[in-house]
């Protein structure tokens, strides 16, 4: 199962993570991932200057926004980082 966590302190917070959060439920459900994917949250990161932080099971992924955040999804599933 892999395990997709978005850092909700406060820097990535303004920066967009609860939209972040709420794109990523939706496509999980829409691509009926929710047995393959945990989504979890977690406080600051250590990288405010780079946020939203989100982790791709150990893989850190920097400057996500919830303008990008679906197409970087979307392509760790055609990779097969998720499926």
């Amino acid at each position: 199962m892999e395990e997709i966590t978005i850092c909700v302190g406060s820097s990535c917070h303004i920066k967009g993570a609860y939209q972040i959060v709420q794109t990523l439920k939706r496509i999980i459900k829409e691509e009926e991932l929710e047995t393959e994917v945990k989504l979890g949250a977690s406080f600051c990161q250590g990288r405010c200057t780079e946020g939203v932080i989100v982790k791709f099971d150990q893989e850190i992924v920097t400057n996500i926004s919830p303008e990008n955040i679906e197409s970087i999804f979307k392509d760790k599933l055609k990779k097969g980082g998720i499926r």
